[in-house]
């Protein structure tokens, strides 16, 4: 067949089709970075999210600080943020207590909750919530101990809790899904840290097998089975988070670490334990912060352009990295994702703040479950025969270089095409 330029417009249109397939156009996109919060004077913030609001604890503590240190030297206060508005409140209560250094907050929607009158030396716990819309203010019926992590999710409340008078035991979960009327104390092997739950399931550290072979494990709050994410012969397992059926984690092959400071190499899971298929998210050749996850949406930092750590984002209906924002603070950030929402803290003119991005995703489905949305039917499949995470999407990054390919070999005799047309064009003339 003869190519003639009245066939241009048609060649010209096939490449641009096959390009955007090559390339295609992303649906996500990033607002600028925001400050809502700058804590005061040497203070530091801790902060939850969800459902468009965020709570803020802004806390002053000098552990270093002697024993005739007045109590007036130690102070916290307690905000709201609600992102739609971009309004900040101050929350004050007349029986309030100064929260102490280790006291864990959370929130659930419009409800936020906070712990005061926490002692080492006591089991006194009190833990207390307030809805923002209701005012209601409630005060928890918790079991004797000192709170360590608590986590809540509409009527689940998780508790990580130590120092029992009953026992000499490490960290316990208790779980409350009664909206705190009624807590269930689960006894585990080792010591357990950074609790999250979502609907029936509540993932967390554990360090049964030492404290530098730290693993990821999952329980069933209503058959009481717990289950191991990977094989800790092989490696570390820290920072786990829930969101649905999948459970991110870092991991790190070399169990020492933890003594080369920043100078690390750390990969960035994520498992599906409906299906016991595990994903590979980042692998950076570098320090991993704690990573978050909200439905599709994973968020962490690390340090891959040393020594500055950035923050970033991973959509899984994309399976796709997103750059966010370059962080300040020498040691990264721990950010948090709800919704189309992500919060961290940074260091700016040395105040420590609290700055967001929003998320704008065109293919994001908003379905009004509030923070970690969960299943409360699910395979509950433990995978702890596997000899490390493995990265399932091989299958996947083979059909779209193959795929790739295929446009490269079309969009080439497309050129060519061209190229023979312009070339017939000027012998013409």
């Amino acid at each position: 067949m003869r190519i003639t330029t009245s066939h241009i417009p048609l060649i010209l249109s096939l490449m641009l089709l096959l390009i955007s397939f090559a390339f295609p156009i992303s649906a996500l996109e990033l607002s600028e970075e925001k400050t809502i919060f700058v804590s005061d004077d040497a203070a530091s913030p801790r902060f939850v999210i969800d459902a468009g609001n965020i709570f803020i604890l802004d806390l002053y503590f000098d552990k270093y600080a002697n024993k005739n240190k007045k109590q007036d030297d130690e102070w916290s206060k307690l905000y709201f943020y609600n992102i739609s508005t971009d309004k900040l409140a101050e929350l004050t209560f007349d029986d309030m207590s100064n929260t102490k250094a280790n006291d864990p907050i959370a929130i659930s929607g419009n409800t936020v909750y906070w712990t005061v009158n926490s002692d080492y030396r006591s089991y006194d716990t009190d833990i207390r919530s307030y809805d923002i819309v209701s005012k209601s203010y409630n005060r928890l019926s918790v079991p004797p101990s000192h709170p360590i992590e608590l986590y809540v999710q509409d009527k689940t409340i998780s508790l990580l809790a130590t120092k029992f008078p009953d026992d000499i035991d490490g960290p316990n979960i208790c779980i409350s899904t009664d909206a705190g009327e009624n807590f269930k104390r689960y006894r585990l092997p080792g010591h357990q840290s950074g609790g999250k739950n979502s609907g029936n399931i509540v993932v967390f550290g554990d360090s049964r097998y030492g404290q530098m072979r730290k693993s990821v494990h999952y329980l069933n709050i209503d058959t009481g089975e717990s289950y191991q994410i990977g094989d800790e012969t092989k490696g570390v397992y820290t920072y786990p988070d829930i969101s649905g059926t999948n459970i991110v984690y870092r991991f790190d092959s070399d169990f020492y670490s933890y003594l080369k400071g920043l100078d690390v190499n750390q990969e960035l899971y994520v498992t599906d334990i409906s299906t016991d298929k595990t994903s590979l998210i980042a692998s950076p050749n570098a320090r991993i912060n704690v990573p978050a996850i909200d439905k599709d949406y994973i968020v962490w930092c690390d340090n891959r352009n040393k020594p500055i750590f950035k923050l970033y984002l991973y959509d899984l209906k994309e399976n796709k990295e997103y750059y966010v924002a370059d962080i300040n603070d020498e040691y990264g950030a721990a950010p948090l994702v709800s919704k189309n929402t992500i919060v961290w803290s940074d260091n700016v003119d040395n105040k420590n703040v609290l700055k967001i991005v929003t998320i704008h995703d065109e293919n994001y489905i908003d379905d009004g479950i509030s923070g970690n949305s969960g299943t409360d039917d699910m395979d509950n499949t433990g995978n702890s025969e596997n000899s490390q995470p493995q990265n399932t999407n091989s299958d996947n990054a083979q059909s779209q270089t193959a795929s790739g390919e295929a446009v490269f070999i079309i969009a080439a005799v497309c050129t060519a095409l061209f190229a023979k047309a312009l070339y017939q064009r000027r012998n013409d003339e």
